[in-house]
């Protein structure tokens, strides 16, 4: 069972004195739960408006913390902030005001109504209400709140705030952070979610997925355990750096000028030596580890796809069920009224071409069966017409073969796959051998070395406090590498435990997106829950028209921002307790005209539930805004840029642009 969580609904905003927008310096815009269209050219504050949405929300906090390394290896806890001049630096200094530029929102949390303002030059919460109720706290500003101990935060505003988040969301101020940053905000940068599993972060679909398909208390015990694994991978990598260090003042001493002492030299010698064995056995090592990690990922691939070959296979049964009984119904409405032989007659004449009365080679017989398959072979009497069933019957009967074909070629094309792997299991296996063996060697190698060093006159061994370096960081390095993979463990077993919660929704998730990515595409969509090769994780994949589409560059630009769209919104609905909110910055920016209709209908099935859009768009000649403007009970309210931004000379007399825009505003005030 999924988690009950509540976003934020949007109820109104208020900016002053924010001189980006000079004919708008007591700006107050009321949302409406349909589409709200943020509408204005070029560089006129539209992707600043729908931040400044965000500001109001979050504050300028862009990642949720994680753990990070001071210079003396402890552990801190920090979280990503955006630029502090990040709206200041857009404001137009020309123009005076009384008073700090501010932005002021409302929305409804759960049924409660929170209230907010902050300052947008020295970014600072100013005020806080709760059902109309105003909370006191100390005003921080929130670069400097970022700087303090958990107890120091306690009476702060920014804290109360936090808690007011927690209460009514049922999420940690943190989740609130990434869910607006990476799940209900489609910026400019067009980055989806989807598909972003090449090592970004944060990886969405394992946070979120990770996070809101199971017990808090367990998601919170997976995400501590992740960054401790990666905090002392951090550590073990650091221990590495060092040893190289030392390595590198070994290999000056040896090459120290002819005059220098020669047992020194040979210490030396001896001890780059060591190094570098003991260098190649970590990485021996390493390697060795990572091909029987290797390995079991493989044998779990192989696993999955006989699985799924067995799934497939059964469904190829049903299909082959099927042909028989439509070729029975088929031959049974067509041979009916006939001699029970009749069809041995004519293969007998199509195949020995004789006559199956006679037995005499008759050619002409033989051309009258191939030209004129419906008349009796005797006289001539017609034998099968062509009825409504029979078309009915055959088509279905082709369109059953075709897929048993698909179906056919996905089993011998998994096969083929799995004798890859099982070849890259041996290659595999042949390697781990060869590398066994030259481990042993060099582990007898060190030893002979280690003893030769430690026979030597150790008063006069200057290179021993390097190698006794050496071994403490060696030992250290270990430690934090079994630390590490400790933690990777216990994230294993979590993420094992939430999988199977996550498979059990798998459905009910993937007829929610179907919904979506249909209305765009045209053509069936779902999802699917799997392993790619290679992978140590499930994802959800989509699947467009039967096809898995593992990569977003088997998509074209438009298609995968809107099957992300499809997922984003599939997620929110998943979810939806209240109504919430969804900002996207110019959808039509990638649509041709073709799919300018379909955009809209899956942005409306998206607003029945209720919920808020928030888009912004250029004036252009897109019909996207005419498509969106035609949806049937579909509210629809208007920030014009062009009435409180500044615009440039060209914009100014552009009456093409002036045009457009006042005849979106004349629709909207007759819907």
């Amino acid at each position: 069972m999924s988690r009950h969580i509540y976003l934020p609904e949007l109820l109104s905003i208020n900016i002053k004195n924010y001189t980006l927008y000079p004919n708008g310096l007591d700006y107050t815009f009321d949302f409406v739960k349909g589409v709200n269209l943020v509408l204005g050219g070029n560089g006129m504050g539209k992707t600043t408006f729908v931040n400044i949405i965000r500001y109001a929300i979050l504050g300028l906090y862009k990642k949720p913390f994680g753990y990070t390394r001071t210079y003396q290896g402890n552990i801190i806890e920090k979280r990503q902030l955006f630029p502090q001049k990040y709206f200041s630096n857009r404001m137009d200094d020309s123009i005076h005001t009384d008073a700090s530029p501010t932005v002021s929102i409302s929305m409804k949390i759960n049924n409660v109504t929170v209230d907010l303002t902050r300052d947008l030059s020295s970014i600072t919460l100013t005020k806080l209400k709760v059902d109309g109720t105003e909370v006191f706290g100390t005003l921080i500003n929130q670069f400097s709140y970022e700087k303090l101990s958990d107890a120091a935060k306690v009476n702060m505003l920014p804290y109360l705030y936090e808690k007011i988040i927690k209460t009514n969301t049922n999420l940690e101020f943190d989740d609130l952070i990434f869910f607006v940053n990476e799940v209900l905000f489609f910026g400019e940068d067009h980055k989806t979610i989807l598909w972003n599993d090449g090592g970004f972060f944060p990886d969405v679909q394992s946070e979120l997925f990770n996070k809101y398909f199971n017990d808090p208390v367990l998601d919170k015990k997976r995400q501590e355990a992740i960054r401790k694994a990666k905090y002392f991978d951090s550590l073990s990598r650091h221990s590495s750096e060092d040893m190289r260090a030392i390595n590198k003042v070994l290999g000056k001493m040896k090459d120290t000028s002819p005059s220098a002492d020669h047992s020194t030299a040979n210490q030396g010698n001896t001890a780059l030596i060591l190094i570098d064995l003991k260098g190649k056995l970590a990485g021996m090592d390493a390697k060795l580890a990572s091909i029987q990690k290797e390995r079991a990922s493989k044998s779990q691939d192989i696993s999955l796809l006989q699985n799924e070959i067995n799934k497939i296979s059964l469904s190829a049964n049903d299909m082959d069920k099927q042909l028989k009984q439509i070729e029975e119904q088929l031959n049974n409405h067509i041979w009916e009224t006939l001699h029970p032989s009749y069809h041995v007659f004519i293969k007998n004449i199509q195949l020995n071409h004789i006559c199956p009365m006679c037995n005499q080679p008759n050619d002409e017989l033989v051309e009258k069966v191939a030209n004129d398959s419906n008349s009796c072979f005797a006289c001539g009497s017609s034998i099968n017409e062509n009825t409504e069933t029979d078309t009915i019957l055959r088509k279905r009967f082709d369109e059953i073969s075709t897929h048993r074909k698909t179906l056919y070629q996905s089993i011998n094309t998994k096969k083929q796959t799995i004798q890859n792997i099982e070849q890259q299991i041996i290659n595999s296996d042949t390697e781990f051998t060869k590398i066994e063996l030259e481990r042993r060697t060099i582990q007898q190698q060190i030893r002979e070395l280690e003893y030769e060093n430690a026979m030597s006159d150790n008063s006069q061994n200057s290179i021993q406090p390097f190698l006794d370096e050496v071994n403490r960081l060696t030992q250290q390095k270990e430690a934090y590498q079994k630390q590490r993979d400790e933690q990777y463990n216990i994230v294993t077993s979590i993420s094992n435990e939430i999988e199977d919660v996550i498979t059990a929704n798998v459905h009910a998730f993937s007829s929610i997106f179907a919904q979506y990515a249909g209305k765009f595409l045209g053509v069936p969509c779902e999802l699917t829950y799997i392993k790619q090769t290679g992978d140590t994780n499930k994802r959800f994949y989509p699947v467009i028209d039967g096809k898995v589409r593992f990569y977003e560059e088997e998509m074209s630009e438009s298609q995968r921002f809107f099957v992300d769209h499809s997922f984003r919104m599939s997620i929110l609905t998943f979810f939806y307790r209240t109504p919430s909110f969804y900002i996207v910055e110019t959808p039509d920016s990638s649509l041709d005209i073709s799919y300018e209709r379909n955009a809209a209908s899956v942005f409306a099935e998206f607003l029945k539930k209720p919920n808020s859009l928030i888009i912004t768009s250029n004036l252009n000649n897109s019909l996207f805004i005419e498509h969106l403007l035609d949806q049937e009970n579909v509210d629809l309210g208007i920030v014009g840029l062009l009435d409180i931004a500044k615009q440039s000379t060209i914009q100014n007399t552009s009456e093409q642009l002036k045009s457009i825009y006042h005849h979106i505003k004349n629709r909207l005030e007759l819907c």
